[in-house]
């Protein structure tokens, strides 16, 4: 499976692709044998691994031969209520505009994460980052079990990561992109549910990834173009088309994420009463950071690789 370089791609050279399916497969292995050791919990067996296992058996089949966006569209709807639908928890039917919000954030972050796969270690080392970050909080909030998984699938990305970084000898494709935005967002669900993650946390630890995909979609659907289809117009993708490497673009964002995102969720977690203002202010810096890089960069110019 090889993934050939084009006007909507942001390397230069024909390369493999779906090497992420061994990253699922560790996961799942890892999971197997804590399972041997500690009781994880039903949630992880029930709700989400039947979701992680289908979503990369679509993704692996998308590697191969394209699959239409109304299918993929389905099964990431299919999973996403499923997440929901089969989770212990009581829902009244007034309650039934948020869990419509639930599921269609669901599926827009596994949507963000398979966006933001285009640049070497960039969808690696956010799964590093996100996987840490949530498996300290549910390690602090009394979930050491829903930690230990969060901490496999930070140790997946990590060891997916000399294979794709800093030269990419293999791309991690939809194989594991999508399956990893869908954990993400099935941990926040979660831990929402426990009160072991709060909503303004679980939107600081994405918002980088989170910013530039949608605010990259919303300038597109603007400007009347077909925002659904694959492009390369994301701010990371820009960088690369105008001259930064990939290792550039990367440290980047990972120091947007320590030096900036990462201190805020230390400072919302101590003082919860300010955390939402807290949000607000960084996804504002972060949206002021999108904008003065369209600006400034020229982002909505057409793009031309070298």
């Amino acid at each position: 499976m090889i993934a050939l370089p084009g006007e909507r791609q942001s390397h230069s050279h024909a390369t493999p692709t779906g090497g992420g399916l061994g990253l699922v497969f560790s996961i799942v292995i890892t999971t197997v044998c804590l399972e041997l050791i500690i009781s994880l919990p039903v949630f992880w067996w029930q709700n989400m691994l039947p979701g992680v296992l289908l979503l990369a058996v679509v993704g692996w089949r998308d590697d191969r031969v394209p699959v239409s966006s109304f299918v993929r569209l389905v099964v990431q709807l299919v999973v996403s209520i499923w997440l929901i639908g089969f989770a212990s928890w009581a829902f009244s039917l007034k309650d039934v505009f948020v869990v419509a919000v639930i599921i269609l954030s669901i599926v827009w972050l596994m949507n963000v994460y398979n966006f933001m796969d285009g640049s070497n270690g960039m969808a690696g080392f956010q799964g590093v980052f996100a996987g840490l970050v949530m498996a300290g909080m549910f390690q602090a909030g009394g979930e050491q079990a829903m930690a230990l998984i969060a901490l496999a699938v930070a140790a997946a990305c990590a060891g997916f990561l000399p294979l794709n970084f800093p030269n990419a000898r293999v791309f991690m494709g939809d194989v594991s992109s999508v399956p990893l935005g869908f954990m993400f967002a099935s941990f926040a669900t979660y831990g929402l549910y426990t009160g072991s993650l709060d909503l303004p946390i679980s939107i600081l630890i994405m918002s980088v990834f989170l910013v530039d995909a949608t605010l990259t979609l919303l300038a597109r659907a603007f400007r009347g173009e077909r925002w659904y289809t694959a492009h390369a117009h994301h701010v990371y993708q820009r960088l690369i088309a105008l001259g930064w490497s990939h290792r550039q673009v990367l440290v980047l964002y990972q120091a947007i994420n320590v030096f900036l995102v990462l201190p805020v969720i230390v400072l919302a977690t101590i003082y919860p009463q300010y955390a939402i203002a807290m949000v607000g202010l960084t996804l504002l810096v972060l949206a002021t950071g999108w904008h003065i890089a369209n600006w400034r960069l020229g982002m909505t110019a057409e793009v031309r690789f070298k």
